[in-house]
């Protein structure tokens, strides 16, 4: 995922140049989550467990794990994405850079572990804009 304009003070100076890289590297270009490989276009499954390659080979979202082989017209109805691998922070602060904090994951993966977070997020913000009733006593 991009990084916001607000957040960028935030990642350190070599970020792009060796942070990410190195990141991407241990991972060997593929998510360290699903294994989906980075660049490539794969059908997801409407609900999300499995996504098929172009070769018709089945891996499960959950780990990675070659479920089999499917003829594209045998696979359940899904939408069709292009795997973009993102650096996730596990702890959510940008600062910390340490390579034990940090994994590469596909655009899936990377939502899915951060969805409480940005649910959170998403309340703290409301609430801060949300009017302030003034209560008399």
């Amino acid at each position: 995922m991009p990084i916001k304009p607000e957040n960028r003070d935030r990642y350190p100076a070599n970020w792009k140049k060796d942070v990410r890289p190195e990141i991407l590297e241990r991972a060997k270009d593929r998510c360290e989550k699903c294994k989906a490989k980075n660049g490539t276009t794969v059908c997801r499954e409407m609900n999300g467990a499995s996504y098929m390659t172009d070769d018709g080979y089945v891996f499960s979202t959950e780990n990675g794990d070659c479920l089999g082989r499917a003829r594209v017209y045998d696979y359940p109805a899904g939408r069709y994405v292009k795997i973009v691998l993102t650096i996730a922070h596990l702890d959510h602060t940008p600062e910390n850079c340490d390579p034990s904090n940090l994994r590469a994951w596909c655009q899936r993966c990377h939502l899915h572990y951060d969805k409480d977070h940005h649910r959170e997020t998403a309340a703290n913000t409301r609430r801060a804009k949300s009017p302030q009733m003034d209560l008399i006593s």
